[in-house]
C-alpha cells in the first residue's frame, strides 16, 4: 500500500517533469535574479555565508542556462548567449572576494534584460503569458533577431567582451 505522502511526491515529480522548456528557462532567469538580490543583501548585511550561498546558486543556474544552448547551434544569438554567460561566470565569483556591487548589478542587468527578451519572444510564441507590465510589452519578430539587436551592442563586462 502506497502512502499519500509517497503518492504526492511522485505526483510532484511527474508535474515537474512536464514543465515546458520555455517556461523552465523563464523560471531559471527569475531564480537567478532572486539569488542576485539575496547575494546583495548578504553583502549589505555583511553576511558572507548568505552572499556566498546565493552567488553559488546563481552561478549554478547560469551554468545550466549556458549548457542548455545546443552545442550545434552556430547562430549569432547562441554565440552571444555563450559569451554573455561565460563572461558572467568568470566575473561573478570575484564578488565573493571584493564585494563589488557594480559587478553584481551589471550581471543582474544583463540577466534581467535577457529575461525581458525571453518573455517578449519565446514565452509569447509558446503561448505563455509572463508577468510583464503592459508598458514593457513590445512586439518582437523573433528571439534571435531581438537578442542580437537589443543586447549585443552593450556586451563589455569587466574587460571581457563578446562581439558578434
Amino acid at each position: 500500500m502506497v502512502s499519500n505522502r509517497v503518492r504526492n511526491v511522485y505526483g510532484q515529480l511527474d508535474s515537474q517533469a512536464k514543465i515546458h522548456p520555455v517556461k523552465l528557462i523563464h523560471m531559471m532567469y527569475e531564480r537567478v535574479l532572486i539569488h542576485f538580490d539575496l547575494a546583495e543583501a548578504g553583502i549589505n548585511e555583511k553576511d558572507p555565508r548568505k552572499r556566498g550561498e546565493n552567488l553559488g546558486k546563481a552561478l549554478t543556474i547560469i551554468t545550466e542556462l549556458n549548457a542548455s544552448i545546443k552545442a550545434d547551434d552556430k547562430s549569432e544569438a547562441a554565440a552571444f548567449l555563450r559569451g554573455m554567460y561565460g563572461a558572467i561566470m568568470v566575473e561573478l565569483p570575484k564578488v565573493s572576494f571584493d564585494n563589488d556591487l557594480k559587478v553584481l548589478h551589471q550581471a543582474r542587468g544583463y540577466i534581467s534584460r535577457l529575461k525581458d527578451i525571453w518573455e517578449q519572444t519565446a514565452m509569447k510564441e509558446s503561448g505563455f503569458e509572463a508577468s510583464v507590465p503592459a508598458k514593457q510589452k513590445v512586439a518582437v519578430p523573433k528571439l534571435q533577431e531581438k537578442v542580437g539587436q537589443a543586447v549585443s551592442a552593450d556586451i563589455s563586462f569587466r574587460g571581457l567582451s563578446v562581439s558578434i
